[in-house]
């Protein structure tokens, strides 16, 4: 048979999770009952007010017709005005915003319309898997420096700025998989080596409205307000719980935003202009609701950490995410076969640290996306997992 495969498409490594994924189907089409913490796929429902303002838009005819790759203006206009509110940055919509169809989308072109191929791009591990990935798609050459501490990835950075050109640094704060958040200072500092040396940061911002405590996450952009080094990924899939609908921003650097808009003019017609106006609601009148989310995961990661602790777990403190980040007891190293072994005995399904990075490995992450009762019912599953070992 003949096969039509693109090199690069051969060069992607088989992504860890597909045997998982396997797995849960499976023991889903025989009957079991998985509580799935694995896959960060949020299951608190999108406004009801964005929601009907989805479906009085859709219901308008002119609204069916193609809209702009870049993003309608009230869209765009609506996230600048967020900044202004959260972060107090002046924001130019129309040179500073690009609509990205969520940040996964918008990573990846990112890095077509700003990288040649065989420039380097510094990225974190673990990471999230596209961030691995998406530098592969721009045929860059990707150096992965170990993030499990954020200012130890920040004084490595600096002896790898001396050894090698970096066109990028890609980050994310706060950080899935491993759920640190980082203060001002640490932007500031990495923004100065962007001066320095001359590279452009991304800083990947898609958890920036999950947050306890009243500590808002600091925005990169904040240490660089002229923009010259930046672009943050902004996205409403966790924090206004719309992970269909697919709206995301980059925002920053006037030249990167217009490179990709250039490159998305060419491939996309952007979001249904519903989803869109819808959006523009959500950034406009809901600032609230991303807190209530917040405390509905605050009191879901409470019940989790209690329960790793006292199984000798070591947690990863955070005020930030949809998730928890724990080291595997000594007596497990296998964070692959770990998890296996839970789904297989425990009906608890969670992602391997190890699908994040080889640093990864030996932790685990577990998505706080099932309620109360059920996160609960997932703890004494994993207890009694335990007792079986002793």
């Amino acid at each position: 048979m003949i096969e039509f495969k693109n090199q690069l498409i051969n060069d992607f490594p088989e992504y860890l999770f597909n045997e998982i994924n396997h797995l849960k189907l499976n023991a889903r089409q025989n009957g079991r009952d998985i509580i799935d913490l694995g896959y960060g796929n949020p299951d608190l429902p999108s406004h009801p007010l964005v929601v009907e303002k989805l479906i009085e838009a859709a219901q308008i005819k002119k609204n069916h017709k193609y809209s702009v790759s870049k993003g309608i203006f009230g869209l765009r206009k609506a996230v600048a005005e967020k900044y202004m509110r959260n972060y107090n940055l002046a924001i130019d919509p129309n040179k500073n915003i690009v609509n990205t169809i969520g940040s996964k989308e918008g990573l990846t072109h990112l890095l077509l319309s700003v990288l040649n191929i065989g420039d380097n791009i510094v990225v974190q591990d673990p990471s999230y898997p596209i961030h691995h990935y998406a530098p592969l798609v721009a045929r860059a050459n990707t150096i992965k420096i170990d993030s499990l501490i954020a200012d130890d990835f920040l004084n490595e950075l600096e002896n790898e700025l001396k050894r090698s050109v970096i066109k990028a640094v890609l980050v994310s704060f706060p950080h899935n998989p491993t759920t640190q958040t980082v203060n001002q200072e640490f932007f500031d500092r990495l923004v100065n080596l962007a001066k320095l040396y001359k590279f452009l940061i991304i800083n990947d911002f898609a958890y920036s409205d999950i947050f306890f405590e009243n500590e808002l996450p600091p925005s990169l952009l904040t240490s660089d307000p002229k923009l010259e080094y930046s672009v943050e990924l902004y996205s409403l899939t966790k924090g206004y719980s719309m992970a269909g609908w697919r709206v995301g921003f980059a925002i920053g650097n006037e030249s990167a935003i217009s490179s990709l808009t250039k490159l998305k003019s060419y491939i996309d017609y952007g979001t249904f202009q519903p989803i869109q106006i819808a959006s523009a609601v959500a950034l406009n009148e809901l600032d609230n609701y991303p807190t209530e989310l917040s405390l509905i995961y605050k009191e879901r990661r409470e019940i989790v950490t209690t329960t790793l602790t006292g199984l000798n777990f070591s947690v990863q403190e955070s005020n930030a995410t949809m998730f928890v980040w724990a080291r595997l007891p000594k007596n497990f190293s296998d964070s692959y076969n770990f998890s296996k072994e839970l789904l297989n005995e425990a009906n608890v399904a969670v992602s391997p640290g190890v699908g994040f990075g080889e640093r990864g490995e030996g932790f685990i992450r577990l998505a706080l996306v099932e309620n109360k009762n059920r996160i609960r019912q997932a703890m004494k599953n994993l207890i009694k997992f335990f007792d079986n070992y002793v």
